[in-house]
């Protein structure tokens, strides 16, 4: 193929490259040969002949620079974006409004004459705008009918309220629980906000309509737990819940259970064993959770659940240990290949073979090395041994089970929710603020770990209770 017909510009641009460099080769020969011809007075014949083939490289080189230059794309440079761009807003109600000249601006300045519209012609662009909350007090009306025999009267049904005869919509009362349990708004700053719309209400209102509301939803909740407890592997971890009724008191913990679609929360009085058995019952699963030592103590119970130790706070301890000793990166790395080795893996059954064979291969060489090690119990490198060796046995679990997780950070994310939310409301008064708390967080988080909007699971499950229905965030999905 000729070099007009190559279409390749890098190609191209390596022949133009290799023929300048030819004919530099070439003059520098003839240079030379110029200043022997002249010392020897011979002949000019040769001298012609590299002229007239230097003419041709030259003339080809040309050539092929033309030809490049008229197939690379010509290419306007742009200029660099400020900002980060319009966001497609998919999710937005999209409404058209039409911009028209007011009347006495539909004069031409030039002759006076009338500005007449042009068809179909605009100047386009989006705007982002907001229509902000409202509130209104809406008279309700039920029809009463009767029959012309006198021995029937019948009223329509008005519209659900979130306590019966009350004066507060289902609607309103699950506001209250999305700006609480999702936004984080404590009740007296929710009363603050809709007093500047005009509402005036108080924040013991606001309690009523959550307590109502998870009275109605409790059967949803209880079968939350239901599923968890069916699951053969659930995630367990725990976090203090702030007593606001007794100052310095020991504080609740907010218990959380997990499974792969599920996130379900508790309030105890603490964190003893009694807490356990009373979450946990007679779980016989495994169980993903940290080395605390009442999860121990109710290990003992048997028959009961297997206790599978979670490796990111293996990791963590590691981590912290590398600063004062760079040598525990080894274990980090050895650590890393479990969740490479797990990553591979495209199915259950896959799983299940690689850690039989590559895990476990990995796990004998972590075990070594930590049995290797001299370094004093009592510096960080030392705990950090002593803690992974310590729960050996449990961080050894999922070799022989392909579905228990390498470590709980499902259940740590799914906790997540009310930390928040503790930042902001600090905890609660009563039990009764405890259990509502567990329920609301238990629907939220659950329906945002399926990918269902949690106004809408708590709307449509508020009205399937109301007809004595149970209805989960899982019946959602794609609907």
């Amino acid at each position: 193929m000729s070099v007009r017909d190559e279409s390749d510009i890098e190609q191209l641009r390596r022949i133009a490259l290799t023929q300048q460099t030819q004919i530099r080769v070439l003059l520098d020969v003839l240079q030379r040969q110029s200043a022997e011809l002249d010392e020897a007075k011979g002949t000019s014949g040769d001298l012609q002949e590299k002229i007239a083939l230097l003419n041709e490289l030259t003339a080809k080189a040309v050539t092929s620079d033309e030809s490049t230059a008229e197939t690379k794309p010509k290419t306007k440079k742009r200029k660099k974006q400020k900002g980060h761009g319009p966001k497609p807003q998919l999710e937005l109600e999209r409404i058209e409004e039409v911009y028209e000249i007011d009347e006495a601006d539909k004069v031409c300045p030039s002759c006076g004459g009338d500005l007449q519209p042009r068809d179909d012609q605009f100047e386009t662009s989006e705007m982002i705008d907001v229509v902000e909350v409202s509130y209104r007090l809406v008279d309700v009306k039920r029809q009463k009918y009767a029959c012309k025999c006198g021995g029937c009267i019948e009223t329509a049904l008005g519209p659900d309220r979130a306590v019966d005869g009350g004066r507060y919509s289902v609607g309103f009362a699950i506001k209250v629980a999305i700006d609480k349990y999702v936004d984080h708004l404590p009740l007296t700053r929710q009363t603050r906000v809709m007093n500047r719309w005009g509402l005036d209400v108080s924040s013991q209102t606001l309690w009523d309509q959550l307590s109502a509301l998870h009275q109605r939803l409790r059967p949803c909740y209880d079968a939350l737990y239901e599923r968890v407890m069916a699951d053969d592997v659930i995630g367990l971890d725990q976090t203090g819940w702030k007593r606001l009724n007794a100052k310095g008191a020991t504080p609740w913990q907010m218990w959380c259970l997990t499974t792969e679609d599920v996130v379900y929360h508790r309030i105890r009085e603490d964190k003893s064993a009694a807490s356990w058995n009373a979450i946990v019952g007679d779980y016989q699963g495994v169980v993903v959770c940290d080395a605390m030592s009442t999860h121990g103590a109710a290990e003992c119970n048997k028959p009961g659940p297997t206790l599978a130790a979670c490796w990111a706070h293996v990791v963590r301890k590691f981590r912290d240990a590398e600063a004062d000793f760079p040598e525990a990166a080894v274990a980090r790395a050895l650590i890393k290949k479990l969740y490479e080795i797990d990553a591979k893996a495209e199915n259950r059954d896959e799983r299940a073979r690689l850690r039989r064979g590559e895990s476990s291969e990995v796990l004998e060489q972590l075990e070594q090395w930590l049995l290797a090690q001299t370094t004093l119990k009592t510096t960080s490198l030392g705990q950090a041994i002593r803690y992974t060796l310590g729960y050996w046995p449990r961080l050894k679990v999922f070799v022989d089970n392909p579905d228990v997780p390498l470590d709980n950070n499902r259940t740590e994310r799914g906790i997540r929710g009310p930390v928040v939310g503790r930042k902001n409301h600090y905890g609660s008064r009563s039990k009764r603020g405890t259990e509502v708390a567990a329920l609301f967080y238990s629907l939220i988080e659950t329906a945002k770990l399926v990918g269902v909007e949690p106004r809408r699971y708590l709307q449509e499950a508020a009205a399937a209770a109301k007809l004595g229905r149970v209805l989960l965030p899982h019946e959602l999905v794609d609907a």
